[in-house]
């Protein structure tokens, strides 16, 4: 990421979605994990950037503990991609019954990549992509949160570190914990899978279109791609997913297109599902490859909850950070724009609203619309933002973006 381009500073025009209310755990179901909604949410808690750290392209190599990937492997990604266009947008939503309860709370799903390479540990490895889901089943407004994985937080019981290595430290529960105490906000249920298991789901799935919005080159992931519509198979996927080579943004772009592949099965299922005997088959699938704690009983309620979502009520966003350095390694210090995204979406998981411990909107409210802000000032941080369906817009930002709460 380029935090500064020949020493100018920038004026910047920043255009945020902004959606309402989204869902979460019942209290009867408090017991599942000790990062839920019911619990009383801390206050973000954000590692103040040094004043010595520099502001230079990010590293986003990790360093696991022993037993853990190292990062250094190859990623299995066999089927690189290297065709022309071959798929399109989705259509809408077939029609879909089912008499499965929906949660009516808000829904805060964490959802993690692990960089384990082949016969490694995917629950004991670094992080390789990591999301933070929220819905409002009421309304179908949602966010995707991304979080550049070189981000340097607090890790409980663990000190400092980057945030990607909370997995190899202590697994799934651990990365969960530290993504409460760092944003405040709950996290519910987490799903977990490695390279393996991502390639797999897509393929069985019969793959994902995915819009690639600029030309990809890129050897060390695979990705080879012109601007388009693509139907990838579960290689071309993956591959689009770790490029961060050979895009503008880096680590902060390459989050954002893990939200992108995100907001496209989404947009598939909803395409392709109409019945709760569509919803078991993709659950059959999630199961054999990836590592869920929702008990089975709320397995369909959630599916059910995923198909009536849609995407184009979802915001894709990067966590705003600047590049740094902690003692010898390159790291990601998210700014004080964090602090205020993870205030923002605590009432409603909705970028624009209330904010902080304000009480969520009633259901019957209208969405608030998008509004545009115009700042300056340097040096600067990047956080791209989509809605799916929408064009591409990269807010880039160093300070004092109002989020209208």
């Amino acid at each position: 990421m380029k935090l500064i381009r020949d020493g100018k500073v920038k004026t910047l025009t920043i255009t945020l979605g902004e959606l309402p209310a989204l869902g979460g755990k019942d209290s009867s179901d408090s017991d599942q994990a000790d990062t839920t909604t019911t619990d009383a949410l801390p206050g973000p808690t954000i590692v103040q950037e040094p004043s010595t750290t520099t502001t230079a392209e990010a590293s986003t190599t990790t360093a696991a503990p022993s037993g853990g990937g190292s990062g250094g492997g190859p990623a299995v990604a066999p089927k690189a991609a290297t065709g022309l266009p071959d798929g399109s947008p989705y259509g809408d939503a077939i029609p879909f019954t089912s008499s499965v309860a929906v949660p009516t709370n808000l829904v805060w799903v964490l959802a993690i990549g692990s960089d384990a390479r082949p016969g490694t540990d995917i629950r004991r490895s670094n992080g390789d992509s990591i999301h933070l889901v929220g819905v409002d089943p009421q309304t179908g407004v949602g966010t995707i949160l991304g979080f550049p994985r070189d981000s340097w937080v607090a890790i409980p019981g663990h000190g400092t570190g980057k945030i990607n290595s909370s997995l190899a430290l202590g697994g799934p529960t651990l990365m969960a914990q530290t993504i409460r105490q760092l944003t405040g906000l709950p996290v519910d249920y987490y799903v977990l899978t490695g390279f393996e298991g991502f390639q797999k789901i897509v393929d069985e799935l019969a793959g994902v279109d995915v819009k690639v919005e600029r030309k990809m080159n890129d050897n060390f992931s695979g990705a080879h791609f012109q601007p388009g519509w693509y139907d990838m198979n579960g290689g071309e996927a993956l591959a689009y997913s770790r490029d961060r080579h050979d895009v503008e943004n880096g680590d902060f772009t390459r989050s954002f297109h893990q939200g992108n592949v995100l907001l496209s099965g989404l947009a598939k299922l909803r395409a392709e599902v109409g019945d709760e005997g569509g919803l078991q088959r993709w659950i059959g699938v999630l199961l054999r490859h990836a590592d869920l704690d929702s008990p089975p009983t709320q397995l369909l309620q959630l599916a059910v909850l995923a198909r009536k979502l849609d995407p184009a009520k979802l915001t894709n966003v990067v966590v705003p950070g600047r590049v740094g350095t902690a003692g010898a390694a390159s790291v990601v210090y998210l700014t004080d724009d964090a602090r205020k995204i993870f205030l923002d979406l605590r009432p409603d998981a909705a970028i624009g609203g209330p904010t902080g411990d304000q009480p969520r909107p009633p259901a019957t409210q209208p969405p608030p619309q998008p509004t545009t802000t115009t700042t300056t000032a340097a040096p600067a941080s990047t956080t791209p933002t989509t809605a799916a369906g929408g064009s591409t817009t990269t807010t880039t930002s160093s300070g004092g973006i109002h989020l209208g709460g």
